[in-house]
């Protein structure tokens, strides 16, 4: 009999990818799979996965009969289905079809969200006083459209503490998720304390998002008041060329209006940078108490900066502490037992 799989679905970050290589790892049987090969915006990131459906130029026709068709598939060779963001099909119709079929058949279904996925901008701004989106009440109900149909047959979400905010009174069941990353594929250098030019580094996904703008303004004013550094912004790095980077640098500057840190500061602290995100003061304790990210927001980030430039032992030890809680709570070994637990919760036989 055919060993069924995990299937990881989606391209979220490149985590469903790590997740389904590190289960494989681990020996139990996981694949990602995603629609179609295409990265977000204009970058170029180059993302792994295992299999695509079909191909982002392909014909509507091509891409409706590959979707079906995996569709029909999934019963005969999927176990579980975690998936990250999105579904197969449309997800503001995953209960009408897809949902059905899947629960119909008794398979064991998990969503994971990302980005701006669930974000209902009306109670991040309640909570945000930086947040980046005037209100909108069409985006927000088209949110809530999407929440309601998967979870009316997908009854669990593992997610981030940001995210668990928007959707958890949506499912039958919440869990903590950790974005993973792979320790093997970061370089991890320490902040040298015998440097005085720090390199300050800044690749933003979305600059609007990001909140640039206020990163720009504040490099202006350091320089400005005579500090020493070397400031690079840089985009559309494939992964491997975005490690590189963190690698050389020596502070890592993610996002200052989100409220919540992503990958990219789970990477910048695996290679041993102190790293500067906003985080919600109301989600500080839904972290570990040893969390080392720099907490900054617009207005304290050229004094966060400034101490850092100034301080080269705070740069290594900020950057020895970041390491070391990457290592123990986002690893992707870390995550794909807490992942392997969580399947099993939810009546999973892996």
């Amino acid at each position: 009999m055919k060993d069924k799989y995990i299937l990881q679905y989606g391209s979220l970050a490149g985590w469903p990818h790590k997740i389904a290589e590190e289960l494989r790892h681990k020996s139990v049987n996981s694949q990602n799979v995603i629609l179609y090969d295409r990265d977000v915006l204009d970058l170029k990131r180059n993302l792994s996965y295992d299999r695509a459906l079909c191909g982002f130029h392909d014909p509507a026709f091509k891409k409706g009969f590959a979707i079906f068709k995996y569709i029909f598939e999934v019963p005969k060779e999927v176990k579980l289905i975690h998936y990250h963001s999105g579904t197969i099909f449309l997800r503001q119709y995953h209960h009408l079809f897809e949902g059905r079929y899947f629960a119909k058949k008794n398979i064991p279904m998990l969503l994971s969200f990302g980005g701006t996925d669930a974000r209902i901008i009306e109670e991040a701004r309640k909570k945000n006083p930086y947040f980046y989106l005037p209100e909108n009440k069409k985006y927000d109900d088209n949110i809530k459209r999407k929440l309601e149909s998967m979870s009316k047959n997908i009854k669990f979400c593992a997610t981030d503490p940001e995210m668990l905010t928007y959707v958890e009174n949506y499912f039958e069941k919440s869990y903590l998720f950790r974005q993973p990353v792979n320790l093997d594929e970061i370089e991890c250098i320490y902040p040298s304390v015998e440097n005085n030019i720090p390199v300050i580094l800044h690749i933003p996904t979305n600059a609007d998002v990001k909140g640039t703008k206020y990163v720009h303004m504040a490099i202006e004013r350091l320089r400005n008041n005579g500090l020493k550094f070397e400031f690079k912004y840089i985009r559309r790095l494939t992964q491997k060329e975005m490690y590189i980077a963190i690698a050389n640098a020596d502070i890592y500057i993610d996002e200052l209006q989100v409220g919540c840190h992503g990958v990219t500061a789970v990477e910048t602290m695996a290679a041993g940078k102190p790293t500067l995100t906003y985080i919600r003061e109301d989600l500080v304790e839904k972290f570990p108490s040893e969390l080392p990210i720099v907490n900054v927001n617009p207005d304290t980030l050229y004094e966060k900066l400034k101490e850092l430039i100034e301080n080269p032992e705070l740069r290594r030890n900020t950057g020895i502490a970041s390491r070391k809680y990457v290592e123990k709570y986002h690893a992707s070994s870390v995550v794909a037992d807490d992942l392997l637990s969580i399947y099993r919760d939810i009546g999973c036989d892996c």
